[in-house]
């Protein structure tokens, strides 16, 4: 069987919205994955004004909220139209939409849940195909973390007969996916690390001048760590938790952020030195803590893939470790989350379970709302 699919994610950073058109051929998990076509569609600037107020704890009413659904899920489904234009609706056999997580609170002693917005329905109606949406949200209600979904995908198209890997993405929330050689779905280990470039983004913004990162990491590259700062940082109880586990922006976001500035007033280039190496730290020691050994390969893909600063670092830090691209695995590291939510998509439309009992620590499920014509 051979169908085509599209991903649409919006990640922690909220930079903007990544779509990739894939075709998949095979049945069931044994499938063969080719990336079509890409693009990223920036948020509208008020919009993403409004996403990230909301995302740090801002409050709406109800008829805000549901407008600002509304509204996301029309930024998507446009997004979705034109990334498959020059094919007929008929030839895209389903979109899977993570949509934007402005809210993600794992199950502590009660049920967990998240939100992501942009409605399911309202893409369906923009593009006239099958739409599936709210994957985390069964998850959670089963007991899990509803996070990571990926690890499944990453599975599908990296397991290697002869190769130990860790699939590390670093978005706004740093991640990995680890894979021993010759792994089944039962070997599969992953789990939310800690922040990943969300912090570093944020210590750009706040300095104004309308850039919004740290372009290659070349400030960070300028800057020295400040061993006070990094010190404390590392007394973070999260990366001494043991998965499953996941964490967002409510734990990472800007209230925590200031309250770092304001204790250590420092210029950015070593505030970004001491974050960044932060992050590396906290994705290296959850490799020498949670896993059952070091991985031969650690492939990069997230936003973190450009940051010359964050690979330098994670290669200092595991030594005996290849630090490489998924690029160089034929999968494109700045849309890999888009591919893997098409692919969720397809295993809802066939009924599959998207998520891994292991990672999540819920029973394996059907994942998300399916919106049909």
């Amino acid at each position: 069987m051979t169908i085509r699919a599209v991903g649409l994610i919006s990640g922690t950073s909220v930079d903007g919205l990544d779509a990739a058109l894939i075709q998949l051929t095979g049945t069931g998990y044994d499938l063969t994955v080719t990336t079509l076509k890409t693009h990223t569609y920036p948020y509208p600037a008020r919009l993403r004004e409004r996403l990230l107020a909301v995302g740090e704890g801002e409050s709406l009413s109800a008829l805000e909220f549901g407008a600002l659904h509304r509204d996301v899920g029309e930024v998507f489904g446009n997004a979705a139209r034109d990334l498959i234009a020059g094919y007929r609706a008929e030839e895209i056999a389903v979109i899977g939409s993570h949509g934007q997580t402005v809210a993600h609170q794992p199950p502590t002693q009660q049920r967990g849940f998240s939100v992501q917005l942009g409605d399911g329905a309202v893409i369906q109606a923009v593009t006239g195909i099958s739409t599936v949406s709210n994957f985390r949200a069964r998850d959670l209600a089963w007991g899990g973390q509803g996070a990571p979904l990926v690890p499944l995908v990453d599975w599908v198209l990296f397991r290697h007969p002869e190769e130990s890997r860790c699939i590390q993405n670093i978005g706004g929330i740093a991640n990995l996916t680890y894979l021993p050689k010759g792994a089944l779905l039962a070997d599969v280990l992953a789990f939310d690390t800690g922040p990943g470039n969300m912090l570093l983004d944020r210590i750009v913004q706040l300095q104004g001048g309308g850039q919004t990162y740290d372009v290659g990491g070349l400030t960070a590259c300028q800057g020295t760590i400040h061993p006070p700062l990094l010190a404390a940082l590392l007394q973070d109880p999260y990366l001494r938790q043991s998965p499953p586990k996941s964490t967002g922006r409510e734990a990472y976001g800007l209230t925590y952020l200031k309250d770092w500035l304001a204790r250590f007033p420092l210029d950015t280039a070593d505030l970004l030195a001491t974050f960044g190496e932060f992050t590396c730290r906290s994705i290296s020691d959850s490799y020498q803590t949670h896993l059952p050994s070091l991985p031969d390969t650690l492939w990069l893909c997230g936003g973190g893939v450009h940051n010359h600063y964050l690979w330098q670092r994670l290669q200092k830090l595991l030594p005996t470790v290849r630090v490489l691209s998924t690029q160089e695995l034929g999968v494109d590291p700045d849309y890999k989350e888009a591919v893997a939510f098409a692919v969720l998509g397809y295993l809802r439309l066939v009924n599959l379970p998207g998520n891994l009992p292991a990672v999540t620590g819920a029973r394996a499920l059907v994942l998300g709302d399916l919106y049909t014509g």
